[in-house]
Parts: structure tokens; sequence; C-alpha cells
């Protein structure tokens, strides 16, 4: 990635915080949001709306993608029940913008709006893009950029929520590939990052526990072991947690 984008993005976390960026939102969200708005009241056929966004979501324009993807988020907060009975048209769009080739804010703003998005639906419907979500959130759990971090660790909690039996097979496997992230990021520089990651690594839990693919035999899991004591050594009430759940 562009060194310029990281250092765009390479900015105090835009969660809960009185950061000045806030109040650097541009004009150009502002009546954007605006503008979509006025759409759903004049009840504009959705159907329209969608092609634009779909426009959009593929324009050459780095701020038109990431507006993009900014605007079916104003859609997931204002017309819930229309971006659920479109999911899969929006999902496609959001997918698209998670896979964005160049652009860390269009990826970064489609796992903020993929995380509203998937609590609107409760995860519901996904199909395959459970899989495509997945894969990529996954690979955003070691980004240098903290607020790439965070969000990844939201999107992955959810999607640990949501993998029912269809895909837990696939999920677990990712979480086993995933485990080392989840301890190290246990401890991240970011206390907001460490925070999300431990809210996650609980909701992965049952996935480590499954006897028969985390028996601990290999060296790879007694490297693992070994991590997980390391770890308790500074935070004890992780081993306590370890064990509790049966995952040591």
């Amino acid at each position: 990635m562009d060194q310029r984008q990281r250092r765009i993005l390479g900015q105090p976390l835009s969660i809960p915080t009185s950061q000045p960026k806030q109040k650097r939102t541009s004009m150009m969200s502002f009546f954007s949001k605006v503008s979509w708005k006025l759409r759903f009241q004049k009840r504009e056929p959705l159907k329209n709306v969608f092609f634009i966004l779909a426009e959009r979501a593929r324009d050459p324009s780095a701020k038109k993608r990431h507006m993009a993807m900014r605007n079916l988020g104003t859609m997931a907060y204002e017309a819930p029940d229309k971006v659920r009975k479109y999911k899969k048209i929006v999902l496609d769009l959001l997918v698209y913008g998670l896979y964005d080739p160049v652009n860390l804010e269009v990826i970064h703003e489609s796992m903020k709006t993929l995380t509203i998005v998937l609590g609107k639906i409760q995860g519901k419907g996904l199909g395959s893009f459970f899989i495509d979500i997945t894969l990529q959130t996954r690979t955003l759990l070691d980004d240098e950029n903290d607020s790439l971090r965070y969000s990844a660790f939201v999107l992955f909690g959810q999607l640990a929520a949501f993998a029912g039996r269809k895909w837990k097979k696939f999920f677990t496997s990712q979480v086993k590939q995933t485990r080392d992230s989840l301890l190290i990021h246990l401890q991240d520089r970011n206390p907001q990052v460490a925070k999300a990651c431990k809210t996650t690594f609980r909701a992965c839990s049952p996935y480590l526990k499954l006897k028969e693919e985390y028996s601990f035999q290999s060296e790879e899991d007694q490297r693992n072991t070994k991590l997980y004591r390391q770890l308790s050594h500074y935070h004890p009430e992780i081993l306590q947690f370890f064990y509790a759940n049966k995952i040591l």
C-alpha cells in the first residue's frame, strides 16, 4: 500500500473519543449524508439508488469509492428494512470495497459499514459472502494501522457469532490460523485494539475448544502453549480464562 495512504489512516482511532479528527469531517461527507437522506424522504426508487452506488463503488476515483461505502452505512442506519431486503446487493458492494486493491480508506469504510449491516441482518443469509469477508478480515488483524486492526477485530468477532453450523468447520480453521494474532494483540500497543481483541478472543473461544483439532500434540501447538503461558505471566486472568474454557 502507498505510504501516503497509510499516513492518512495512521491517526487516532475513529472510535468513541473526542479526537480533533472527528471535527475534520469533510463538507463532501456532510452533504453526501444529507443527499442520501433526501433521497429516502423523496422515496426515490431503490433500484436507482443502488445503481448509483454500484457505479460509485467501481469508480476510478478512490474518493467516490470511499463515499459509496459510507453511503451504504448511512442507508443501513436510515433504512435498515430496505437494506435487509436488498442485502445481497449491499453485501456485494461492500465486499467489493473490502477487497479494494489500492485504497486503505475504502477498505476501512467497508469494514465499518459491514459491521453495521451484519448487525442489522443478524448475520442471516450471508451465503458465500461469509467466506469472502472472513478471509479478508483475517488478513487485516495484523495491519500496522491501528484503525484497521480495531475494525478488523470487531468484524471478526461478529463473524464468530454468525458462523452457525454451515460455516463452523470453515471458521474453526480460520480461528486456528488466527490464534497467534489473537494472543499477541491481547497486548496490543493501542489499548482500544487490545480491548477489541479480548472481546473477539472470547467470541472465538468456542472454536478453540474442539479437542480433535486442538489437542496441542504438534510442535506448532507446543509453541502456542508456551506463548499462552508467557502472555499469562503478564495477564494472569488470561491463563484462568484458558483453563475455564478448556483451551489448555
